[in-house]
């Protein structure tokens, strides 16, 4: 009796469910894929969205920043200087359309 036991045990614990195949979410279609890849952009997730997003480089990556208006993406406060690409997910500081310096999480 105690084998009978010990065996449903053992295949009870074998039952788990499978492991999901990836992230669900839509991907982007052929064009815009293309498009973001010829803009030299690269194709991923961000945020807590599952779908894809283009991530562009901006313009004016690198460059000195004192306000949001120096910047084609965001004017990042710890380096004062342009994002390098947009969109951008997570925690930062950036620079307001006045200099302040303000803190965000983009999800």
């Amino acid at each position: 009796m105690r084998a009978v036991w010990l065996s449903l045990l053992i295949l009870l614990a074998a039952c788990q469910p499978e492991a999901p195949a990836g992230p669900p979410g839509q991907k982007l279609g052929a064009t815009a894929r293309a498009e973001c890849l010829a803009a030299g952009g690269r194709v991923g997730r961000g945020g807590i969205l599952p779908g894809e997003v283009c991530f562009r480089p901006t313009s004016d990556a690198g460059k000195a920043c004192t306000r949001a208006t120096d910047c084609s993406g965001h004017c990042m406060a710890d380096s004062r200087t342009c994002s390098p690409v947009a969109p951008q997910f997570g925690c930062f500081a950036f620079l307001d359309e006045t200099g302040q310096n303000l803190s965000i999480c983009v999800d």
